[in-house]
């Protein structure tokens, strides 16, 4: 290939490149010399902002004015005259578009001025950062939800150690009693008749309370597990039912229920709101003094998106002081002897795990000899 033929290619693709292309001279012998365009590409004169362009009179900076520091341009070029070299000169945005600038060595007074359109990288930049945000933001998310859960399975195991230890614990007190009456009836063989009733009823008993105790373990069981599928729930309705159902497992003792304004609806699951509903009656009908009428009052308040409905005693229940007031929810919790007052002690470990299947809230307010005011929250019917 021809010297003519070789320069012939070089204009071409000196003319076709798509990147801006400009030749600098510089006047090496003054040192405040600017570099001056001799000759650029069409995709540089594109670019260019000077209108007087001459190819040999204009100046960098007045061709592109604002890309560049122009005493900072300066010094660059000089000192790339000098010894040779590139240098990429940063970054600017023109018209929407973002232009790479680099300038290296030709000649001893020559200079190449390469522009890039860098406008797709940036884009694409812009989507990876974007991107990496999105992961950022999602795995804050899944690092969230993994502590919410692993807290969640620390407290379940909490609490089945409770429950296997107070199981074990509160399974073998009957047994014991039925073992222990069993060897006296087989090894006391001059005991009257009477004597012997009296020890298979007390069998008898702790084989009831054994029974009582595995019905409440199933309860428990079953509330804790049981698909429930939450809808709007008439709370009027519930309280009804459950005052029906307190006729029943009231044996026979005499109460009073007083039930204030209409109550709303709810969200909730109806079969379990009864059963939450029935425990907190049931509770407050027992735990009287002797001799003492049950009065239960029932009424609903506003509280925001919830509901919070309150069942009263009649205010000379026996209390609960407020150091025992959290006790009370735990599984195999009993602030009195069985013999005051009858019951398993999972009563309202029932009710507090039902009411958090129900996605509500459980409290209560009360003073030792002063009665109590159970309330639960749940979500209005919208």
């Amino acid at each position: 290939m021809d010297m003519e033929q070789a320069e012939q290619l070089y204009r071409l693709m000196f003319t076709n490149m798509r990147e801006g292309l400009a030749i600098l001279r510089l006047d090496v012998r003054d040192p405040e010399a600017m570099p001056l365009i001799i000759e650029m590409n069409p995709a540089a004169v594109k670019l260019c902002q000077c209108r007087s362009f001459n190819f040999g009179n204009c100046r960098v900076t007045d061709c592109f004015p604002g890309w560049l520091e122009a005493e900072g341009f300066r010094e660059t070029c000089h000192r790339i005259a000098a010894f040779g070299g590139s240098q990429e000169l940063g970054e600017v945005s023109y018209e929407g578009h973002f232009y790479r600038i680099r300038v290296f060595a030709l000649t001893e007074e020559h200079l190449g001025f390469v522009i890039s359109d860098c406008t797709k990288y940036r884009q694409e930049e812009e989507k990876i950062a974007q991107l990496n945000a999105r992961l950022e933001y999602e795995a804050a998310t899944l690092e969230r939800r993994v502590a919410e859960r692993t807290s969640q399975l620390e407290e379940i195991n909490e609490e089945l150690d409770t429950f296997a230890f107070s199981v074990s614990h509160d399974l073998r007190a009957p047994i014991r009693a039925m073992h222990a009456f069993a060897e006296i009836l087989l090894d006391d063989e001059f005991q009257s008749p009477a004597e012997r009733n009296a020890y298979l009823v007390r069998i008898k008993t702790a084989a009831q309370g054994m029974d009582r105790l595995i019905q409440d373990l199933l309860a428990y069981s079953r509330v804790s597990r049981q698909e429930i599928t939450l809808e709007p729930v008439s709370l009027q309705q519930a309280v009804r039912d459950a005052s029906q159902q307190l006729e029943l497992a009231s044996g026979g003792k005499g109460y009073r229920i007083e039930v204030a304004g209409d109550l709303p609806d709810v969200i909730a699951h109806h079969t379990v709101l009864v059963q939450v509903l029935l425990n907190l009656m049931t509770n407050g009908i027992k735990f009287v003094p002797k001799g003492v009428v049950p009065l239960l009052r029932i009424w609903a308040e506003d509280s925001g998106e919830y509901c919070r409905l309150y069942i009263q005693d009649n205010g000379i229940g026996i209390g609960i002081p407020p150091q025992h007031q959290e006790r009370i929810f735990k599984i195999f919790e009993r602030l009195h002897s069985i013999e005051s007052y009858p019951g398993t002690g999972v009563g309202l470990a029932i009710v507090r795990k039902a009411v958090q299947r129900l996605g509500g809230h459980i409290g209560l307010e009360s003073q030792e000899g002063e009665g109590s005011r159970f309330w639960i929250e749940l979500k209005k019917e919208q």
